[in-house]
Parts: C-alpha cells; sequence; structure tokens
C-alpha cells in the first residue's frame, strides 16, 4: 500500500475519532455538571501517565530495532505483546487491591470504581498500542481503520447512552473498558497466527541493550507528561476542579489540532529512521515538508477553532480569548521537537531523549509550582509555553550535534511569518480579523504549492489515475 493510501486510512480513523470526541463534548458537558466533568477530566490525566508506563516505551522500540529476518521482527511483536500483558495483569491485580490507599494520594476525591475501571480500561489500551503498531509496521492501514473507528463509535455509543441513563463518571469509564476489551480481542484474533512463533524457533528476543532503550524511553515519557499534562494536577489542587474543567475543554480543541497532524505523523514515525538510513537529504526533505504541514494545519485550526468553541459549548465553559490561541502556540513547538530529535534517539540508546525531557521537565514542574497558585490558568500556559521552548531548542541542537544534517530554517520562515500573524488576530479584537487570517493563509498554501510542487503534482496524478480507474 502506497504511502497517500496509508496516511488517507490512518487520517480518516484519526479525524472520524477525533470528530466523535469533538461531538461528546456538547454532550457531556451539559449531562455532566463542572465538578463532575473536572473529576473525568483529571482521570483521563491519570490514564495518560499510566499508559506511558505499561506500554514502558515497546512502541518506539518496535519501530527502532531491525532485525535479522521477518521471522525475527514477528518474534519481537510476540514478545512485546507478552511483556505488555504480564505487566498490565499484574497492574490491575495491584491498582484493585491497593484502590483505596492510593486515591487518598489524589489532589481530589475521585470514586473508587471510577479508579478501577480506568485501571481495566488502561490495560486493555496499553495491549491494543501492541498491537496497532503492528498494524502500522506492517502498512495494514486498512484493518488499524477499522478497528480504530469499530472502537470509537462503540466507546461513543455507550459513553452517551450511560449519561443519558444517569451513570455519569462511572458509564464513562465503564464504555470505555468495554469498547477496548472487544476490539482487542478482535485484533488479537487478526495477528495471532503472524506473531505465533515457538520459543523453541526463535528464543525471547527483547534483550538487555533493548532494555537499556525501553528505560530510557519510559523515563523520557514521564518526563513528557511533567511538560505535558501535570498542569492539570496544579489546577485541580490550586483552583479546583471546576476550573480543571474549563481549562480542560479548551485543551481539547488544542488537540484536535494536533490530532489533525496524526495521519502524517503516524506515517512518518514509522519510517523515519529507515529514510535517515538509506538517505540524509531526502530524510531532510520529508521532515521540512511534515513540520511546514504541521504549521499549516494549525494555522488552519487558529482560524476556524476559537468561532467552535463559542459555538459548541456552554456559557459557563468560555474563559478569556488568549486561553485557545495560546494552547495552540504550545503544539507548533511540540511540532518542532517531535521532528528534529532523530539523532537523540538513535545515539547512546536513546539517553539524551530522557536527559532533555527530564530538563525540561523539572523546569515546567518549578514554573508549574510558582505559576498556576499565583496566576492560575493563566500560570499553567505561561509554564507550558516556556518549558516547550526550552525543550524544542534543546532537542535541536543536540541533535545536530549527535546526527548533522542540512537543515535550513530559512525555508521555513514563510510558514513561521503566517502563524505568528494568524495568532495576533486571534488574540485581539479586530472587525476584520477572520478576513485577514484567511488571506494570510491562502497566501501561505500558495507558497508551499510552488515550493513542493513536484510532491503537489504526483499526489495529484495519483488521485486523477485513481478517479479514471475508480
Amino acid at each position: 500500500m502506497n504511502g497517500i493510501k496509508q496516511i488517507a486510512y490512518f487520517g480518516l480513523s484519526t479525524l472520524l475519532l477525533k470528530g466523535l470526541g469533538f461531538a461528546l463534548l456538547p454532550i457531556s458537558t451539559r449531562l455532566l455538571n463542572q465538578a463532575q466533568f473536572g473529576e473525568l477530566n483529571f482521570l483521563v490525566s491519570i490514564s495518560a501517565v499510566m499508559s506511558l508506563l505499561l506500554c514502558l516505551g515497546l512502541p518506539e522500540l518496535l519501530f527502532k530495532q531491525q532485525m535479522k529476518s521477518e521471522v525475527h521482527k514477528r518474534a519481537l511483536f510476540r514478545d512485546a505483546l507478552l511483556l505488555c500483558g504480564l505487566l498490565s495483569l499484574v497492574f490491575v491485580l495491584l491498582f484493585w487491591f491497593f484502590t483505596q490507599p492510593l486515591s487518598e494520594l489524589l489532589p481530589i476525591s475521585l470514586s473508587l470504581i471510577d479508579l478501577q475501571l480506568l485501571a481495566i480500561n488502561l490495560a486493555f489500551s496499553s495491549l491494543l498500542s501492541i498491537v496497532f503498531c503492528f498494524f502500522r509496521y506492517y502498512e495494514m492501514a486498512k484493518q488499524f481503520c477499522f478497528l480504530a473507528i469499530l472502537q470509537g463509535i462503540g466507546q461513543t455509543i455507550l459513553t452517551i447512552a450511560s449519561l443519558y441513563l444517569g451513570f455519569g463518571v462511572t458509564g464513562v469509564m465503564a464504555s470505555g473498558a468495554v469498547a477496548s476489551f472487544v476490539v482487542l480481542a478482535i485484533s488479537l484474533r487478526i495477528i495471532f497466527s503472524e506473531i505465533k512463533i515457538d520459543f523453541k524457533a526463535i528464543p525471547w528476543s527483547i534483550t538487555r541493550k533493548n532494555c537499556l532503550f525501553l528505560l530510557s524511553i519510559l523515563v523520557s515519557s514521564l518526563f513528557v507528561y511533567a511538560n505535558n499534562g501535570a498542569e492539570n494536577w496544579f489546577i485541580a489542587a490550586s483552583i479546583g476542579k471546576e476550573k480543571l474543567a474549563q481549562y480542560y475543554v479548551a485543551l481539547q480543541f488544542a488537540v484536535m489540532t494536533s490530532f489533525t497532524f496524526e495521519p502524517i505523523r503516524m506515517w512518518w514515525f514509522s519510517r523515519r529512521f529507515n529514510e535517515l538510513t538509506s538517505s540524509p537529504t531526502r530524510y531532510v526533505y520529508l521532515c521540512e515538508l511534515s513540520l511546514e504541514i504541521g504549521i499549516a494545519l494549525c494555522i488552519l485550526m487558529l482560524i476556524i477553532t476559537p468561532h467552535l468553541f463559542v459555538f459548541v459549548l456552554p456559557q459557563s465553559y468560555l474563559l478569556n480569548a488568549w486561553l485557545l490561541p495560546s494552547l495552540i502556540f504550545i503544539v507548533v513547538l511540540r511540532h518542532h521537537s517531535d521532528l528534529l530529535n532523530i539523532g537523540c534517539y538513535i545515539h547512546l540508546n536513546g539517553l539524551y531523549v530522557s536527559v532533555i525531557n527530564g530538563v525540561s521537565a523539572v523546569f515546567v514542574l518549578i514554573l508549574l509550582t510558582f505559576l498556576v497558585p499565583a496566576w492560575g490558568v493563566l500560570g499553567a500556559v505561561v509554564s507550558l509555553a516556556l518549558a516547550q521552548t526550552l525543550k524544542t531548542i534543546l532537542f535541536f541542537f543536540m541533535s545536530q550535534k549527535l546526527e548533522p544534517l542540512p537543515f535550513n530554517f530559512y525555508r521555513i520562515i514563510p510558514s513561521w511569518f503566517c502563524f505568528l500573524g494568524v495568532f495576533v488576530f486571534s488574540v485581539v479584537d479586530f472587525t476584520y480579523s477572520m478576513s485577514i487570517q484567511c488571506l494570510m493563509f491562502l497566501s501561505l498554501l500558495i507558497v508551499l504549492t510552488n515550493k513542493y510542487k513536484p510532491l503537489v503534482m504526483n499526489a495529484l496524478q495519483q488521485l486523477t489515475k485513481r478517479g479514471v480507474h475508480g
């Protein structure tokens, strides 16, 4: 399956899933009060950090590790699935036995059954992440798309039903657990024959060196959470569930911006190590292309999302006009740190990834400690923006030192100039703001089309041929 078709399948599943999540916002914000919605969002925040622990960095290992044959690669998937499954089982058992003392460590009160359902959901989701890596690696985008959509639609239907029946946050958590279990069962049935490899033929393939890489990714992932998620704890502890609910809703619109880039990210991250090995020049070209697509998508969302935000949500969730554009600005910075860090991953088992994320994490935690109690939500946004800027700078310069690549950032100045212009008109109240923003975005599209004309023409030719033969 060619790259464009894979991106199309990944794009369809990603956009539909995010669309379903977006469709739930006006329902959940009306059927749950702000305190309940804040509790739900805090559970999601816990889920984010725990899923990092349960996955152990195995998805990164599966994409990075080069094996001597396809059979050995499938054996690596077998071992990753077994390891993740064993850890998930131990986690669920321990979590169920110690739910009460663990709940007392949290900054807000949560229902014990909600926490227990969260543990089950996390176990199934972690196993699913390994299975979905298999689909991505072996270019099974169609299967990935079908199962991701099935999970999303199933969970959405169950969530809406449970909310209308009055089950509240507990119903939402139960819906996620049921949907994840069903899709996991189907997924394992699909890939079981591919990974059913006897240990006598190929023994356990996760080596001690792999464990060092996994440890670095795991620690780095926890640092990433501190950079993007820890603010929820500070907001909940300092200014309450209701403010967390308001912040979280704005954050979801910003995350929607990140998700528009997800098809490109999924396609690129599964092949970037191979591209670098085969042709560093082509790697730089595709990396810059991915980055400019990411910036362009953020510009588009800067224009659209503030209006959707006002249209979709209850009045009680609307905060200051600067909040959503500022969160999208952080998403743009994150695109840069995600794409310009390849050297840090391929040298010293990813040690520098952990170091840089650790420095950024300590920095943001210090900022959050002082700024959130003083400035509230504004303090959280300032902390995240400063930490993400530091992280991006460190990743790029260290990556270039370890793996020098011919990047030329003068080539992306038009994209940044357009983004900053649209950002200013998103924050400032001006009569013709949207018209000016659309004009600037259209100008950028013309520049990018001319810059990447060969790729654009090739894509159009493939679409034309497909239309003739279809």
